[in-house]
């Protein structure tokens, strides 16, 4: 596999793009805008996005730490990535509490399943997640981590059975979670255990792979295009999510979109500049806490723009929401998130590929 520090610059914006879908999915324009509406139901395929390139990331890490060391630390993995992601999640979900309050006791359970990382199990009943205001989207880091827990264990099995056995494996994986899904669609089972269980969808995680693995390097770029072009369409065009045909179809198209978005930001040059642009960069750097405040980001910002003399629509709504997100994840970031991230432990990568792979 190629070095990562090759092609790994314009990642960060592709970060902040993931997180604006997110934001545009959750930020509801109304019925007045019946176009915007259609689109808006598609801004999921961003969580998909994430999911993508974190798989991407980390293989590649592994990889190169492999290269540069011999082999692996997993412990050293999980040190991190709980570094990263808990502080933030838990002090905001705290706050959130102490902030708005409760008297239901589900909002304690909720709270436990977050720092058990068991999250997205209770999300199969959403309004417990409900029971913390502006946390419910936390689910996808209990996802996440779940994935966290066998990416060590499937990089050992490729470096044991060899790229070929390890591809075909997960290309092999993608009939039997389709099968599955069907088997719930059959069994009049909603969306929700679907959307929020990785073994049943794991598309996208699975495309991330494939591409750290290299599969889809040689690949010309006007055909990823295509591939992008015509995902993108299809996630409009074809039986929403939440049907039966949709919640057994529509993850294949969706990490279909996320594979060829991730592609293009990493070899097609043009896009790689936009990508590099120094504010987009940015807003990848603090992606994280943009996603962890945005659901209290369209309340503060409303509530802030009300006070001003500003005509209150969808456009000034969402530009005031999503002001007020970026000004808290700024925080955040330097008063939290950094000071941390500067005392997690190394892995034995040399600085440039670390500085390319891993947003400081």
């Amino acid at each position: 596999m190629a070095s990562p520090k090759l092609y790994l610059a314009p990642l960060d914006g592709l970060r902040f793009l993931a997180f604006a879908m997110v934001f545009f999915f959750h930020f509801s324009a109304g019925p007045a805008y019946p176009t915007v509406n259609m689109l808006q139901g598609q801004g999921w395929v961003g969580v998909e996005v994430f999911f993508t390139l974190s798989a991407f990331l980390l293989f590649s890490l592994f990889e190169q730490e492999q290269l540069n060391a011999g082999r692996i630390s997993i412990s050293l993995f999980y040190t991190r990535r709980l570094l990263r992601v808990y502080p933030l999640m838990m002090v905001f979900s705290i706050a959130m509490l102490l902030l708005y309050g409760t008297a239901n006791s589900s909002a304690y359970g909720w709270l436990l399943s977050l720092a058990s990382f068991v999250g997205n199990f209770v999300y199969w009943f959403p309004e417990k997640a409900m029971s913390v205001p502006n946390t419910g989207h936390l689910w996808t880091l209990s996802y996440e981590f779940q994935i966290y827990l066998i990416l060590p264990l499937l990089f050992l099995a490729y470096r044991t059975v060899g790229k070929r056995a390890f591809v075909t494996a997960l290309l092999c994986a993608l009939p039997i979670c389709l099968l599955g899904r069907a088997g719930f669609a059959l069994s009049g089972i909603s969306i929700q255990p679907i959307y929020v269980t990785p073994l049943l969808r794991p598309e996208s995680t699975i495309a991330g792979l494939l591409i750290a693995l290299g599969v889809t390097r040689g690949f010309p770029i006007w055909t990823v295009a295509a591939a992008f072009v015509c995902s993108a369409i299809s996630l409009v065009a074809l039986p929403d999510l939440h049907t039966a045909t949709g919640s057994v179809f529509a993850f294949l198209t969706a990490s279909l979109f996320a594979g060829s978005v991730l592609h293009l930001a990493l070899y097609a040059k043009r896009i790689g500049i936009i990508l590099r642009w120094a504010p987009l960069a940015y807003l990848g750097r603090i992606s994280f806490g943009l996603y962890v405040f945005h659901l209290w980001a369209f309340v503060q910002g409303m509530s802030l723009l009300r006070k001003t003399s500003i005509p209150e629509s969808y456009t000034t709504r969402w530009m005031a929401g999503m002001a007020f997100c970026i000004a808290v994840a700024t925080i955040s970031y330097y008063c939290l998130e950094r000071p941390i991230l500067r005392r997690k432990p190394r892995q034995q990568v040399n600085r440039a590929v670390r500085a390319s792979l891993v947003p400081e």
